[in-house]
């Protein structure tokens, strides 16, 4: 559980270890992301650019969902204007198949 590497998924940031499952929206693509903090031992933190272009986390896609649906509810008072609808927006579930880089932190 000490080797962990925090990651930037949108605008959010996400904690992740090797088997983890994150549910991000359907625009991130990406195989592969360069983590902006990263654990390689319990109590020992690398947060330096140059440090951490060493380190790269794999992720695969498991499966693509659609997210809990919003009801919007559109009403104009005194006109008779009533609109509903429903949004339900596109997710992937990714998972954490690997964090490569913590074998070269370790020999230092």
């Amino acid at each position: 559980m000490s080797n962990y590497a925090v990651i930037k998924v949108g605008s959010s940031q996400e904690r992740v270890t090797v088997g983890d499952k994150i549910t991000v929206n359907s625009a991130f693509n990406v195989e592969k992301i360069t983590p902006i903090l990263v654990s390689p031992r319990k109590g020992q933190l690398i947060t330096d650019s140059t440090e951490l272009k060493k380190f790269e986390v794999q992720l695969s896609l498991v499966q693509e969902i659609k997210s809990k649906k919003i009801n919007i509810f559109q009403y104009k008072n005194k006109t008779g204007n009533r609109r509903r609808l429903g949004y339900r927006e596109s997710q992937n579930i990714l998972e954490v198949t690997g964090i490569n880089g913590f074998d070269s932190s370790e020999e230092e």
